[in-house]
């Protein structure tokens, strides 16, 4: 019987499962690029090994860039191995493994999705091999979950639909890209380099994602720049109520939105004169409490982390860039104290609920936690079943469930502070599903005068529930709240009007993103979309996924197209950045929409799901590239930039 050959995406993942198949890489094993047992061997890729062929592959003329070549879309792709002497050398080490006779089956143990699965199927695409192959398909890297892996691995053709769509999407970044990059830097190039006073002609990178991504940016900074505050005016009054003796205050809350649940959170759009008269015509005359409103609320833990909320809490609460996030998050996976962090899924699947005991006795180990898992113990029965479906939907997980810590104890000493914050996040986040709901009272008062109704409300936090996980132990207070025990007054009673207040506003722009909020407004690019019908079909597909947001973010950073305030995380776009969006929005708008760049993406999770075929997809693919090539080699090239673009000058 022959050996099994294993092949993870990195070293470091090489490593665990050699473990559990009782072997230990070596330094020697290290340089040469595999280890080996009596009955299995362990290699490795450095992630991408192979990629898709530069134009000029196919022809010497694409070498220079030409707009009348395009667009360029081949009969048949080429792929080559990256041009790197480390790749090279491991490729080739890999492709002697997977064609050597004394090899029988190879297992797939590349990440669990589609950026994994592409990996994979290129190498063995490359190497020639005609061996039989499974796939490996985990969510943690513990030794329990590789070893479930292995023994429940499926045949790999189980996972064609998946490679497809791998396949497809590589071809509609490529052809998106190398066409798109090239009409704009032939037709556009020179025009935006005289534009910024650069010395060098202009490349101008387009990017599928990226392009739509920067587009919202600059429409972003653009209303804020566009933006005209107005004043607005609303009222306060200052009552002493007769029998409690209490000193509130109340806001006026104009008859027609009296009843509306809006009355408390809008603001009252209301002119200074309005507002003046209102108070001249209720001067002179008494307040009398017409209701007092006592609710009991309950507020449920939040839901669990997916990669993309992970990246936007950590940005929130540590300023920690999302690419960050997400490079602490996969060393967490990779040390085996997270589940598999590229993930949209926001609960678990109902075949993870038998390992949650064995989880939290693993966080109870470590001395941070402790308390809270007694606290779960001393509840009895663990309050999320299958039966739980805010946590617990196997029709809302997709290739993963949410992040969850796993049942290895870190070592959180250890960690570097954001390592730890991340960790600490995670563990959190799943602790709080065990608790109770944090109950608050509630209060609303409502007090008459001449007619026209103040409000008053307070709120206060009766049982911590969820919130004793985050140490939270009194309501946050706002502006709408009053800390005044206003529950004690009573209906009927009057009260003194001591003082009106004009309160003067001011409306206020839409806020910059941070890299944590565009993660989110990537993720749910459906909010954008018009069409209610087409907005269904791809809720769940956003602009990217899970595992690249985060590095579009990053690219578009890096080649200077936005910037990232290192303190802040606040994302502005740059003049050249705005000079792009505005060339690329006269000549080939479609090209900025989120709800078509969300689209293709829908496309893709419908190859994965077969349905439709990626011969249907490509189809739509090269005519859109066609029509759009043709609609921007029309345009007149004749953009003014200096005209539409406000350089601050």
């Amino acid at each position: 019987m022959g050996k099994k050959l294993y092949i993870t995406e990195k070293p470091s993942v090489a490593a665990s499962f050699a473990e559990v198949l009782g072997m230990k890489i070596t330094k020697q094993d290290k340089s040469r690029g595999y280890a080996e047992s009596e009955h299995s061997v362990v290699t490795w890729c450095f992630g991408h090994l192979i990629t898709m062929a530069y134009p000029d592959a196919y022809d010497a003329k694409y070498r220079e860039w030409k707009v009348e070549d395009l667009p360029i879309i081949p009969e048949q792709y080429k792929y080559i191995v990256i041009d790197d002497e480390g790749v090279k050398k491991q490729f080739e080490t890999i492709k002697t493994l997977m064609n050597r006779d004394d090899i029988d089956l190879i297992y797939a143990c590349t990440d669990s999705g589609r950026e994994g699965e592409y990996i994979y199927r290129l190498v063995y695409e490359q190497s020639g091999s005609n061996k039989s192959a499974k796939r490996v398909w985990i969510s943690s890297q513990t030794e329990e979950a590789i070893k479930e892996g292995i023994r429940s691995a499926k045949d790999i053709s189980e996972y064609d639909s998946l490679a497809k769509a791998a396949y497809s999407r590589a071809k509609e970044d490529w052809l998106f890209g190398m066409n798109f990059s090239r009409i704009y830097t032939c037709m556009y190039g020179r025009k935006l380099s005289s534009f910024l006073k650069e010395s060098k002609s202009s490349v101008v990178a387009i990017g599928r994602v990226m392009t739509c991504v920067l587009g919202l940016v600059v429409d972003r900074e653009q209303e804020i720049r566009n933006f005209v505050p107005k004043k607005h005016y609303g009222i306060a009054a200052t009552f002493l109520s007769s029998d409690s003796n209490l000193l509130y205050k109340g806001k006026w809350t104009p008859q027609d939105k009296k009843d509306s649940k809006e009355a408390d959170d809008e603001e009252k759009y209301i002119s200074r004169e309005e507002a003046q008269k209102v108070i001249e015509n209720l001067k002179g005359h008494p307040g009398k409490i017409k209701k007092v409103e006592v609710k009991t609320k309950k507020e449920q833990p939040p839901l669990l982390f997916n990669l993309a909320e992970l990246q936007s809490e950590a940005n929130k609460k540590f300023k920690l860039p999302v690419d960050k996030t997400l490079e602490i998050a996969q060393w967490l996976y990779e040390k085996k104290l997270i589940t598999y962090p590229r993930t949209d899924s926001r609960v678990l699947s109902t075949d993870v609920l038998h390992e949650i005991p064995k989880v939290l006795n693993g966080i109870y180990k470590n001395p941070e936690y402790k308390d809270y898992v007694l606290k779960i113990k001393e509840m009895g029965d663990l309050k999320v079943t299958k039966s739980t479906k805010r946590y617990v939907d196997d029709s809302k997980v997709t290739d993963h469930y949410a992040i969850i810590p796993t049942y290895v104890t870190a070592d959180t000493v250890r960690m570097d502070d954001n390592t730890k914050n991340v960790y600490n996040l995670i563990v959190k986040r799943f602790l709080a599903i065990f608790f109770p709901p944090a109950v608050y009272n509630t209060v609303r008062v409502e007090t008459a005068v001449n007619n026209e109704i103040f409000v008053s409300n307070a709120k206060t936090l009766k049982e911590a529930g969820w919130k004793e996980v985050y140490e939270v132990s009194v309501a946050k207070q706002d502006e709408e709240l009053t800390e005044v025990p206003i529950h004690l007054l009573t209906k009927n009673e009057m009260a003194e009007v001591k003082e009106f207040e004009l309160e003067e506003k001011e409306t206020k722009p839409p806020s910059r993103y941070t890299d944590g909020s565009l993660i989110i407004t990537m993720e749910k690019a459906g909010k954008f979309i018009e069409d209610e019908e087409l907005r269904e079909q791809i809720k769940t597909c956003g602009i990217g996924t899970s595992a690249t947001r985060a590095g579009i973010i990053k690219k578009l950073s890096d080649i200077g197209y936005i910037k990232i305030n290192p303190k802040t995380q606040v994302v502005t776009p740059t003049l050249k950045g705005e000079a792009i969006v505005e060339v690329v929005r006269r000549t080939a708008k479609e090209l900025l929409s989120p709800s078509l760049t969300a689209s293709w993406e829908k496309g893709l999770a419908m190859i994965e799901n077969k349905e439709t075929s990626c011969e249907i997809f490509e189809e739509k693919l090269y005519a859109y590239i066609n029509k759009t090539i043709n609609k921007v080699k029309k345009s007149s090239g004749n953009i003014e930039l200096s005209k539409i673009i406000n350089t601050g000058a």
